[in-house]
């Protein structure tokens, strides 16, 4: 199967999004994802590529659908829910002139080095969701470039199910145990480094990975 540029995956991760148009939570989801991936490929592609209104408007409307889907998570699907979900769904189309060009010179390269950068600042974080967020961009990343990343899927996947139990707890007023932070710290770089060392592509600018 043909591996994607990174433009083209943002892209497609894009036609996706602009296709949502329900709000029921898994659509609200699926979009939330979609759109994700299009924005960390976006942002990794700076300063080759730069499309600061494109990434505003991204940025903003992921927002959005971050809240709404806290409010799927909270069990509280209400009027205001579904009026926030309609006025988002609406701000789609606002994206119809963020298509990446078909081919940005050096895209794959810097990616790449957004993953390794990454990957050397998890070691000095200690909150569960910085962590969290940076292995989702990971997961992303690798993806887009086409190199394994399963692993790293189920890692993200795991951090996720903690976030959105413990917002559950919360929500009814319970206290969510301790996150034992470097579990999952420990697995997702040990799963990175796999994503750095399993690449052919650039391995002479990163020949001091340990």
């Amino acid at each position: 199967m043909k591996t994607l540029r990174p433009e083209e995956y943002a892209n497609l991760n894009l036609k996706e999004v602009l296709g949502r148009t329900k709000i029921d939570e898994e659509s609200i989801h699926d979009a939330r994802v979609s759109l994700r991936k299009y924005y960390d490929v976006l942002t990794s592609l700076y300063p080759v590529y730069e499309n600061s209104e494109c990434a505003f408007i991204s940025n903003e409307i992921i927002g959005n659908l971050g809240r709404i889907r806290d409010m799927d998570i909270c069990g509280s699907r209400d009027r205001r829910r579904d009026e926030l979900a309609y006025d988002t769904i609406k701000k789609f189309k606002r994206l119809k002139i963020c298509f990446l060009p078909r081919k940005i010179y050096g895209s794959r390269l810097l990616l790449f080095t957004r993953i390794y950068n990454l990957y050397k600042l998890i070691p000095q974080l200690h909150d569960f969701h910085e962590i969290r967020k940076r292995v989702r961009i990971i997961r992303n990343l690798a993806e887009a470039l086409g190199y394994s990343s399963q692993e790293i899927k189920i890692i993200a996947k795991k951090m996720g199910d903690v976030r959105d139990n413990t917002l559950k707890m919360e929500c009814n007023g319970l206290t969510p145990p301790e996150i034992n932070v470097n579990i999952y710290k420990e697995e997702a770089l040990r799963a990175i480094t796999r994503i750095i060392k399993g690449q052919e592509e650039f391995h002479y600018r990163f020949i001091n990975l340990e």
